[in-house]
C-alpha cells in the first residue's frame, strides 16, 4: 500500500462532501469537481423551477450551462472509467464488489443525463409548464443519483486511490485530463471549480493550486461570478 511510503497531505472538505480520506494525493481537483456539480445541479434545479417562461434567452443560457456540467461530468467519469478503476481492480482485487457499485453508479447516472439532456431542449424549444415539471424532476433525479455516487466514491473509492495509486500516477492522469480541455474549456474550467468555494476552502486553493491556475483564477474569477449571478437571478 502506497500510503505506507508516502506521508498525508492536507486535503479540501467542502459543502456536501461526505469524507476527506487521508493520504498521499491531493485531491483537491477531485473535490473541486464534486463540489461544482452538486452546486451547480442545485442551482439549475432551482432556477429552472422558476424562471419565466418567457425568458427564452435565459432559458436557452440554463440549457448550455447544465450541458457545460455535463461536458465537465463526461470528462470526470470517463477518466474514472479508462484509468483509475482499471488500476484499482489490477491492484485491489479484494475490493472488486466497491468498484463494481462504482461503475454501475456511473451507468445510473447516464440514465438521468440523457433524460435531462433531452427535457432541457425540448423546454428550450417550447417553454411550458408541462416541460418544466418534466425538466426538474430530470434535474432532481440527476442530483439525487449523482450526489450517491459522489459519497460513495469519496467514502469508499477515494480511500482506494490513496493505498494503491502513486502521486506520480495521479499527477500524469491528470495532466492527461486537462490535455482534452483545450485553453478555452480549460479558461471556463478553471472559473467553474473555484466559485463560490467557502473562506477555508479559497485559502487552501491560494495555498496549494499551481501559479498557472492561481493566476487564471485571478483573471476569471469576477467575470464568472458576475456572469453566473445573472444566470441564476
Amino acid at each position: 500500500m502506497w500510503t505506507a511510503a508516502h506521508p498525508d497531505v492536507p486535503q479540501l472538505m467542502l459543502p456536501g462532501q461526505a469524507a476527506a480520506a487521508p493520504g498521499p494525493l491531493d485531491m483537491s481537483n477531485m473535490y473541486l469537481a464534486h463540489y461544482g456539480f452538486r452546486r451547480d445541479l442545485g442551482h439549475l434545479l432551482t432556477t429552472t423551477a422558476r424562471v419565466p417562461l418567457g425568458e427564452r434567452r435565459r432559458i436557452a443560457a440554463l440549457r448550455e450551462h447544465h450541458a457545460w456540467v455535463l461536458y465537465v461530468l463526461h470528462h470526470h467519469h470517463t477518466a474514472e472509467d479508462e484509468t483509475i478503476w482499471p488500476r484499482l481492480r489490477e491492484r485491489a482485487p479484494g475490493s472488486a464488489g466497491t468498484i463494481d457499485a462504482l461503475e454501475a453508479e456511473h451507468e445510473a447516472c447516464d440514465r438521468w443525463i440523457r433524460e435531462s439532456t433531452d427535457a432541457f431542449a425540448a423546454f428550450d424549444a417550447h417553454p411550458s409548464e408541462q416541460g418544466r415539471e418534466r425538466l426538474v424532476t430530470a434535474l432532481r433525479a440527476l442530483a439525487d443519483t449523482l450526489g450517491a455516487h459522489l459519497a460513495h466514491e469519496e467514502t469508499e473509492g477515494i480511500p482506494l486511490m490513496m493505498a494503491h495509486i502513486t502521486p506520480h500516477e495521479d499527477a500524469e492522469m491528470h495532466k492527461a485530463l486537462m490535455k482534452q480541455y483545450g485553453l478555452r474549456n480549460l479558461v471556463r474550467l478553471v472559473g467553474w471549480i473555484t466559485s463560490e468555494l467557502p473562506a477555508a476552502a479559497e485559502a487552501h486553493v491560494r495555498g496549494n493550486a499551481p501559479a498557472p491556475m492561481l493566476l487564471l483564477h485571478t483573471l476569471t474569477e469576477g467575470r464568472y461570478r458576475r456572469r453566473m449571478a445573472a444566470l441564476w437571478g
